[in-house]
């Protein structure tokens, strides 16, 4: 690999660590409103979404476990497979109407953020297998 392009890729994967922040920050801020409203809606007695509501609170971290729990039912319920229907029904209520704008606070940051880490990750993959030394 040539020196430019190992360059390239360094600049990319650290780019892409900082990037990641961003949405990071709007999950736990902005986003997170979002995530309470569709919890309010969604949650049943003995689903994964109250409970996780009840363990997490409010702080950063738990608004961070919150919001992918919520993130894992819109998009488990989002696909028509019975498998992923009844994951999302373990998690809360299938069936209810959700406006696609909340579903899109969470959704959209999320994917953001797994993106930038997943650009981190193959960019370090790269630059690691190409100077010879193990992960």
């Amino acid at each position: 690999m040539s020196d430019q392009l190992t360059y390239v890729l360094a600049h990319i994967g650290y780019l892409s660590l900082f990037v990641g922040l961003i949405p990071l920050l709007v999950i736990i801020t902005i986003g997170f409103r979002y995530v309470s409203l569709i919890e309010d809606r969604v949650a049943t007695e003995r689903g994964g979404i109250s409970t996780a509501r009840y363990i997490w609170q409010g702080k950063i971290i738990g608004r961070l476990m919150r919001s992918s729990n919520v993130f894992a039912y819109l998009m488990f319920r989002a696909i028509p497979y019975p498998f992923f229907q009844q994951r999302a029904s373990l998690l809360g209520d299938p069936a209810v109407p959700l406006p696609r704008r909340w579903q899109a606070w969470v959704i959209t940051p999320m994917l953001l953020m797994y993106l930038a880490a997943l650009t981190t990750l193959v960019t370090n993959l790269m630059l690691s297998s190409a100077s010879g030394v193990a992960l």
